[in-house]
């Protein structure tokens, strides 16, 4: 799978999770898309074309209109972003990301349940 890891996440720590998963992974950085606003990133990451967008952006589906973007979104619903907090939820993502379907987006929590945001509510 090729994704994209959002700002807060740019530590190689987790990057390398992911690569030694078998995935393809890049940051915004590596993209020299940081600084880039939620709206035009996730276009410039559907357009070279990621399969999923990892992020710690607990606001994003608040803020952006998520659907029809093709995307699998996973958002880390945490209270820590440090790298080695993290670590165990990224292999863990590893994982669960090819279940994903394409269009979703799934919060990840501190105890790695995932759970569907529902892209037409309102809460």
């Amino acid at each position: 799978m090729f994704i994209l890891l959002d700002e807060n996440l740019l530590s190689k720590k987790l990057k390398k999770a992911l690569v030694d998963a078998g995935n393809t992974v890049q940051n915004v950085e590596d993209m020299g898309w940081r600084g880039v606003k939620d709206r035009e990133l996730l276009r410039l990451a559907e357009a070279y074309p990621f399969d999923a967008f990892i992020t710690a952006d607990k606001n994003l589906p608040y803020q952006q209109n998520l659907s029809g973007i093709r995307l699998r979104i996973v958002i880390l619903d945490v209270m820590n972003t440090r790298p080695d907090y993290l670590l165990p939820l990224m292999i863990q993502m590893s994982e669960l990301l090819p279940s994903l379907a394409p269009s979703s987006v799934t919060l990840l929590n501190d105890a790695g349940e995932a759970m569907s945001f529902n892209l037409g509510s309102d809460a």
